[in-house]
């Protein structure tokens, strides 16, 4: 072979291997696209609260909780878990609304029975209507929480019967000692108004419930 033909030659191979190089980091570049595409919202590190607008940290660091979707600041979450907490396989991804508190018990059922369990919260998905329970995060506004709690207190004969159908036990007045226990942990106070829980209820209702001025 000429030296003019084996330059050809070893040009043409160059070109045949630029070519398969490039295909394969195309390639390459695409399967990442495609992977970051369908990495799960909940790998995240932050989102925006729909309702509010506050900017949400995941870290389970700071929240407490592994699979994060509710704001800290006014409890509303969104629609993304379909059959288990953190799965992110729903569609609906509406608001969903805070509507009362429960606890977690052993069996993984939230009935009466027992109610010194983890605080729940309870959510209602503001366009399809399902009710999902979920956890209460470390920087959960206490405040926000005791206000969802005697809120709760005026909920629609309707809704009530829905909880109870699904085993929902919704916290009243009588789980005011659970409620005040968990969110303040004032032991020493709690035990003062053991015996008259309406005079607690008076003075968190001042606290967190009164309009500022």
């Amino acid at each position: 072979m000429s030296k003019k033909n084996s330059w050809r030659s070893n040009s043409m191979n160059l070109e045949a291997f630029d070519e398969i190089r490039y295909e394969k980091l195309h390639t390459a570049r695409q399967e990442k696209h495609i992977r970051e595409a369908r990495k799960d919202p909940h790998q995240e590190k932050q989102f925006r609260c729909q309702n509010c607008g506050l900017l949400v940290s995941t870290d389970p660091e700071l929240a407490g909780v592994q699979n994060r979707n509710h704001c800290p600041n006014c409890l509303w979450s969104k629609h993304v878990d379909l059959n288990k907490a953190g799965d992110r396989k729903a569609t609906c991804q509406a608001r969903m609304q805070p509507i009362g508190l429960t606890v977690k018990q052993n069996s993984k059922k939230y009935s009466a029975s027992g109610a010194s369990g983890e605080l729940m919260l309870i959510h209602r998905c503001t366009a399809c209507a399902r009710i999902s329970i979920n956890r209460i995060a470390a920087d959960d506004s206490a405040g926000q929480i005791y206000r969802l709690y005697r809120l709760s207190f005026d909920m629609e004969d309707r809704l009530r019967q829905r909880l109870v159908e699904q085993g929902i036990h919704l916290l009243q007045a009588a789980d005011l000692t659970t409620i005040f226990s968990q969110l303040f942990g004032w032991q020493a106070i709690l035990e003062e108004f053991q015996s008259q829980p309406h005079l607690l209820m008076q003075e968190l209702d001042i606290q967190y419930l009164t309009p500022m001025g």
